[in-house]
């Protein structure tokens, strides 16, 4: 693993300064709410951003595992009446297993078949809550999803939950990266064939990634399912797939940062569509859709590596700038 100061660096306390400070600076229920949701999305594009960005591997269908944990937590606890921390473990653990399996069935596949693979995968979930009506509700849903008592089940203790299950993620997810898994993916999604020349076990780190990624889906899908008290199968389908792909795409794929960046960048692009809908009601509709797709399009024609890697790449350079005039001063002044 990673030396924990390759973690707890300058920008990660001051992300930790801004999560613990943000409600005292927005103290309003809604933008406290729009957060808690910003966060579910960041738990589950960091693990998209592993899958794609890191392991190489192409998924439109992370919304389903997102829909798996979910309605694993609700009907537990709302059907079976089982504590909602049995249900919360179980909405980590059922998801994982459907990756596990999922990855094992489609482990020779690459690009365009994978991606279809994934897909299929994800109208396949969709239309199963869809069409289980005796345990899933159905079209209905389930209502009646008890809270998460957590500091009075209130708007800020669920806020505090949430960012503080999204720290942990980013912790854990930093550290594996940064550790011989890590550089393995980074091995594999360059070339699978020189990974394997090099004794990588490229099935073994490529389903590992695809768990991974299954159980952060599962984690915040549970805990969306607690915060929203009822669920239906509208959120889990194709649309909510290429919600998190512009997420990760827009960040950067090889990011961890980026992963967590391009979650509130598009969640606030879509609140924002939200309120220029209620203004101009030729917004409204599937406009978010369309405007997710041009951003998708712009960021491949434009900034293919995503925001976060390019700001990275820039300030380096600008450093590297500054140190050769900084040199070429001290020669000119020796010199003279």
């Amino acid at each position: 693993m990673n030396r924990p100061s390759a973690v707890f660096n300058k920008g990660f306390l001051v992300y930790l300064l801004l999560v613990i400070f943000f409600p005292f600076i927005l103290a309003d229920d809604y933008y406290q709410s729009i957060m808690v949701i910003t966060g579910l999305h960041a738990i589950v594009v960091i693990g998209l951003c592993m899958v794609m960005g890191f392991s190489g591997q192409i998924s439109i269908g992370q919304a389903a595992f997102w829909g798996i944990g979910a309605y694993t937590s609700a009907v537990l606890t709302t059907k079976f009446g089982l504590p909602i921390a049995l249900g919360l473990v179980s909405a980590a653990i059922i998801p994982g297993i459907f990756a596990f399996i999922l990855a094992r069935a489609i482990a020779g596949l690459n690009g365009y078949y994978l991606a279809m693979a994934t897909l299929a995968f994800g109208y396949i979930v969709q239309i199963g809550i869809s069409e289980w009506e005796p345990v899933t509700g159905g079209a209905n849903g389930i209502i009646g999803i008890p809270s998460i008592p957590f500091f009075g089940d209130s708007e800020l203790g669920m806020y505090y939950l949430v960012w503080g299950m999204v720290t942990l993620i980013l912790i854990f997810s930093l550290n594996i990266v940064n550790s011989r898994v890590g550089r393995a993916y980074r091995a594999i999604h360059k070339s699978e064939v020189a990974a394997t020349s090099m004794g990588v076990a490229v099935r073994q780190f490529k389903l590992s990634a695809f768990i991974v990624s299954g159980m952060f889906a599962g984690i915040s899908g549970g805990l969306y399912s607690h915060y929203m008290g009822i669920l239906d199968p509208e959120p889990f389908g194709i649309h909510g797939s290429i919600i998190f792909i512009t997420m990760v795409v827009v960040g950067g794929m090889t990011s961890i940062w980026g992963a967590l960046i391009g979650s509130i960048i598009v969640k606030f692009i879509s609140e924002g569509l939200v309120v220029l809908g209620h203004v101009i009601p030729g917004l409204k509709g599937d406009i978010d859709t369309i405007v997710f797709g041009a951003i998708l399009i712009l960021i491949v024609m434009f900034m293919p590596e995503g925001l976060v890697p390019k700001i990275r790449t820039a300030y380096l350079k600008y450093k590297v700038h500054k140190i050769r005039l900084t040199q070429q001063k001290t020669k000119g002044e020796k010199v003279a």
